[in-house]
Parts: C-alpha cells; structure tokens; sequence
C-alpha cells in the first residue's frame, strides 16, 4: 500500500471517528419535533421520525411504548396515504428494475416535491452490507404515526449506512421477505456522498426527515418546545443545553446553502433564552435551598 493509500485510509478511519462522535452526541439528545434519537451501543443509533407532521408532541422517553399491533394498523392507514416508492431514499435489495412508481400521490393540501430515482447497480455490494443488530431480533417497535431507521457507522464498513426498521411499505414497494428490505442498506445522497464530501450526522438525520415526513418541513430541527418547557427544572436546564451544544455545533459546521440554516439560527436564539431563563431559576432554587436558617433565641424567663 502506498503512502497516498495509506493517507486516504487514515482520514477515512479519522472522518468515522467523527460521526462516531456526533453519533454519541445525537444519542443523548430528546425534545426534538420530528424525530427522536435513542443511542443503542457506540456504533449505532435508533431514529424514530413523524410520518405526518399533524402537530406531533416529541415524547418524553427513549425507548418506544407502542404495541406493534398499533404500529401496524397506523402505517397502513398512511402507507395509502402516500406513497414514496420512487424516492432515492427508498432501500433498494437488488431489484434490477429499480421500484415500482406508487399509485397513489398526495392529498390534497400537502405540498411535496418529486425526487429524481435512483437505482442500485446490478451487481452492487450494498445487498450484502447487514447491520449488526438484524431486523428479526429488533425489540423496538415505532409510535404510532413513526417510522424506525437503524443508522449506524460501524468501523468494519467503514462509512455510515441507514436501515429502515419499520414501515417499509411507505416508502418501498419492490417484493421480497420483510428482512431481506430491513436489512439491506438504504441508498441515500449524503451516504452517496460520504467518500467525496464532507457529511455529517444531520445531513443523513435531515435526508431521512424530509423523506420521510409529510409534508416535508421547513427544518427537520425544529424543536418541541412545549416538552422542554415541562420537564422538571433541573432536566430542562441539562437538555436545553444539550440541544443548544448540538445546534451550535450544526450552525458551524453545517451547510449554510440549506434553505433550513437561518431556521436553525432562530431555534438556536430560543433554544439559548430558555437555557439562561432555567439558569436563573435553578440559581434562584438554589439560593432558597442554602439560605441559612437563624436559630431560635429562647425568651428570657421572667423571674418571679
């Protein structure tokens, strides 16, 4: 291996590490409105997104409480809603022909924008890129009106893939076994564009949101502000300032070109009032915990 090799190889080790990083970050992180990240071991991470935007409340735990009964019948009901079968998002395990156009486009009222297709090549080595954690023994079922995605960056790839977990059918419509789609990787511009371009966590969080919900939002990082603000005043202060660590971090690093960027800067702007104000309130509790309390002087006894 030459030295050129050697470097590439090294920057790609060194680029993972970085999303690994991210990855954690994200993890940690709930109040989010149209998607939530729940940290499942260092490589990989859970994302439940809002299939409808219908003013969703994000909820207040890691860990998905619906039976997969009701999971089942909401993604019927939305899968005939809309259909995004020929979306370059879509996972696409080995189907030469590429998926099959939905018959059924929005309702009347939502606004989507048509994406080009993208096809796998035949041949492509992407139908054998399994995740670490199969889909047959996924314990994690989605909420009602969500769809699950496994996104994850393991150091054997070598570069970031997405698996859809849940609902498949709103988005493919190619045939085969319920494992054998849940386990092939999705084909999605910003893992496309891993080995060229600089890509971070959110730009693959960003491209699954905006394929996923509908109608597509305005920022995927729109926060539920309504949730931060009732949750208990020493849990609004740390999750605050953990979204607000991870908004900065985006408004640095991400791409100001995105049409969702200056949206990002006024959630970042509220996001940093909310934080200070719950500052002031803890300090404020706090004062009141440590005010010293005078003793009681004992009256002096009246002599007879």
């Amino acid at each position: 291996m030459n030295s050129g090799s050697q470097k590439r190889e090294r920057e790609q080790r060194q680029k993972l590490q970085h999303f690994l990083t991210d990855l954690a970050l994200l993890g940690s992180l709930q109040g989010f409105q149209y998607f939530q990240p729940w940290l499942r071991g260092r490589e990989e991470l859970l994302l439940t997104i809002v299939n409808e935007d219908s003013g969703w409340r994000s909820p207040g735990f890691a860990v998905s409480q619906a039976s997969s009964l009701i999971s089942s019948s909401s993604s019927s009901s939305t899968s005939s809603t809309y259909s995004l079968a020929s979306d370059p998002g879509s996972p696409l395990p080995g189907d030469k022909q590429g998926p099959r156009q939905g018959t059924q486009g929005p309702q009347p009222g939502q606004q989507h924008t048509p994406r080009p297709q993208h096809h796998v090549q035949k041949g492509s080595s992407d139908a054998h890129l399994l995740p670490a954690s199969p889909s047959e023994r996924e314990i994690t079922v989605p909420e009602v009106n969500c769809t699950l995605f496994l996104l994850a960056g393991y150091a054997k790839y070598g570069r970031p893939y997405a698996w859809i977990r849940s609902n498949h059918e709103r988005l493919v419509n190619i045939g085969g076994t319920d494992s054998m789609v849940k386990d092939t990787p999705m084909k999605l511009k910003s893992i496309t564009d891993w080995g060229s371009k600089e890509v971070r966590v959110w730009d693959i969080v960003n491209e699954l949101v905006c394929l996923c919900t509908i109608p597509s939002p305005t920022n995927p990082f729109t926060l539920d502000m309504r949730y931060l603000k009732s949750l208990p005043l020493p849990e609004r202060f740390l999750s605050s300032g953990a979204l607000l660590n991870f908004l900065e971090k985006y408004v640095v690093y991400g791409n100001r070109d995105e049409l969702h960027y200056n949206k990002v800067l006024e959630e970042v702007k509220t996001l940093r009032r909310l934080h200070v104000q719950t500052l002031s309130e803890v300090q404020r509790q706090q004062c009141r915990v440590d005010k010293p309390v005078s003793p009681a002087i004992p009256e002096p006894v009246k002599e007879e």
